[in-house]
């Protein structure tokens, strides 16, 4: 099986190919070449430099065929170039985000759940276009089309969440220093996290049943836990404990004013959480850890960073 995966330089991509190597599929990646910090890990892989959204660069990558498009960063853009050049492809899967069920209409959410964006201008909203988009094409024309739409990715090769709703480069060693964190609300908020190879794996086993064209579905681990939760787990991997103080998102916001992002804070205080009961039965998933594992994973990797 031929693949193409655009994207498959950055933190997610990059893992997707890996995925496909180890498993014996004959992969390709496509990159606008700006993305260089995993670039050894894919060295040996064949590489096309080229921007999706250009059209005529699309149409050239096309005149070989693949089986299989993967589009970790889709645009609508690039979605119809994909359309109208790749031919006869078997499937098309690009990657979209949980965010825009929020603010969940019930727990644990589901893939039935209305998707439209958290915030009218934020990212999550133009995923919820793409998304149409592709099952728009899917169900008017054929169009071979996969949604994945992972929860908060977590893992090595990226910061851990922190308790403002980024990835600070000091919150783990905040962390460590058992410095008191601001949290919002009461800090009952839900989080569930996606490890990175599970998330990688989830395409990969997407490529690999025709059962899934046509189809949504949330990637996560199995459960999620509190942002108290998370937090502790977080101290714990260093054998520390998290001191935490409860403030309201509009106070933090007064707090760390210009230092915050104010979409992030509010959606860290927004519930994420889901079943992933179709992606286990429809694909065979199956996360190879726990929530409590990839957090302290990932806390460990960023400790050895600094």
């Amino acid at each position: 099986m031929k693949i193409i995966v655009f994207g498959g330089t950055g933190w997610l991509g990059h893992n997707v190919v890996l995925q496909l190597l180890e498993a014996g599929y004959d992969v390709t990646i496509c990159s606008r070449g700006q993305k260089k910090l995993f670039l050894d890990e894919v060295a040996k892989v064949k590489t096309i430099t080229a921007d999706k959204k250009d059209e005529a660069s699309v149409r050239e990558i096309f005149k070989t065929r693949y089986d299989v498009v993967i589009d970790t960063v889709p645009t609508l853009e690039s979605i119809a170039h994909i359309r109208k050049y790749a031919g006869n492809i078997s499937q098309y899967i690009h990657c979209s985000s949980t965010g825009g069920y929020a603010p969940l209409p019930f727990v644990p959410c589901d893939e039935t759940a209305p998707y439209g964006g958290f915030e009218k201008n934020s990212g999550w909203a133009a995923k919820a276009v793409y998304d149409n988009e592709a099952m728009r094409l899917f169900h008017q024309e054929g169009f071979p089309a996969t949604v994945i739409r992972p929860c908060y990715i977590t893992g090595p090769g990226m910061l851990p969440l922190d308790n403002q709703g980024g990835r600070r480069k000091d919150y783990i060693a905040d962390i460590i220093a058992e410095k008191t964190l601001d949290v919002p609300d009461n800090g009952l908020a839900l989080l569930q996290p996606i490890h990175v190879k599970d998330l990688a794996a989830s395409f990969r086993l997407a490529t690999e049943t025709h059962r899934s064209i046509g189809q949504i579905y949330n990637i996560c681990l199995s459960h999620a836990v509190t942002l108290i939760r998370y937090h502790e787990i977080t101290a714990a991997a260093f054998g520390k404990k998290a001191h935490l103080n409860f403030m309201s998102v509009d106070d933090m916001l007064k707090k760390y004013a210009g230092n915050i992002h104010e979409t992030g804070l509010r959606f860290l205080a927004t519930h994420m959480c889901f079943t992933i009961e179709k992606a286990i039965r429809d694909l065979g998933y199956k996360p190879h850890c726990t929530p409590e594992e990839a957090i302290a994973e990932t806390a460990r990797w960023a400790a050895e960073q600094n």
